[in-house]
């Protein structure tokens, strides 16, 4: 799984404890107080009909979650970027990247030069800009402000 906003959980039946799968969650959204629903659909149509009642209960898509969750920093970061007179309306993209994968479990305690060769394989160098530098540090530096927040 590439997205560095989600991370492994092992879903078990509620009634006798069987590991059912390995799935994905949204650690952000937990932090918030949300709840994760997984379905399990055995096509396209059950799908679509067990999304249109998750939203009708008020659920919201985890793309959503996620673009919520970003636009939400997203002055701070630009605000920040932008203090040395770069252009985040043109390196958005590539430092929203950035930013999230130090956000993955794998990467979190580990620098941009720790984690360099991982995500030149993962990436490739045409993706590693210095965009995407800053995007990794101001995400180690948001990483560890909430861990900072949830020790208190």
């Amino acid at each position: 799984m590439a997205d560095p906003a989600l991370t492994a959980v092992i879903v078990q039946d509620a009634d006798d404890g069987r590991v059912l799968m390995l799935a994905w969650m949204d650690e952000e959204a937990l932090r918030h107080g949300r709840s994760v629903v997984i379905a399990f659909a055995e096509d396209g149509a059950q799908a679509d009909r067990a999304k249109d009642v998750i939203v009708r209960a008020g659920g919201e898509d985890i793309d959503a979650i996620r673009e919520n969750w970003w636009r939400e920093l997203r002055d701070k970061e630009q605000q920040h970027y932008e203090t040395n007179g770069r252009d985040f309306g043109n390196d958005e993209v590539s430092y929203r990247r950035g930013f999230q994968c130090a956000l993955h479990p794998k990467r979190r305690a580990k620098s941009y030069a720790e984690a360099e060769p991982e995500l030149r394989s993962s990436y490739g160098d045409n993706q590693l800009d210095s965009a995407f530098r800053h995007g990794y540090e101001r995400g180690r530096t948001y990483q560890q402000s909430v861990r900072e927040k949830r020790k208190a």
